[in-house]
């Protein structure tokens, strides 16, 4: 039983840390590429406002 106790609380332990690392690194990249992101949204509204101008 001990054993199991902590064999949970390792997997609680690296759950945890999983997504703590999980939510920096998103954090990371979001803060890093978001004009990139940003930048590919308004050049593809862009490129469907103009086909939409053709038809």
């Amino acid at each position: 039983m001990i054993l199991l106790s902590i064999l949970l609380l390792t997997l609680l332990l690296l759950i945890v840390i999983g997504v703590v690392l999980f939510s920096v690194f998103g954090a990371g990249v979001i803060i890093v590429f978001g004009d990139v992101i940003v930048c590919a949204i308004i050049i593809i509204w862009l490129i469907k406002k103009l086909l939409k101008k053709r038809k």
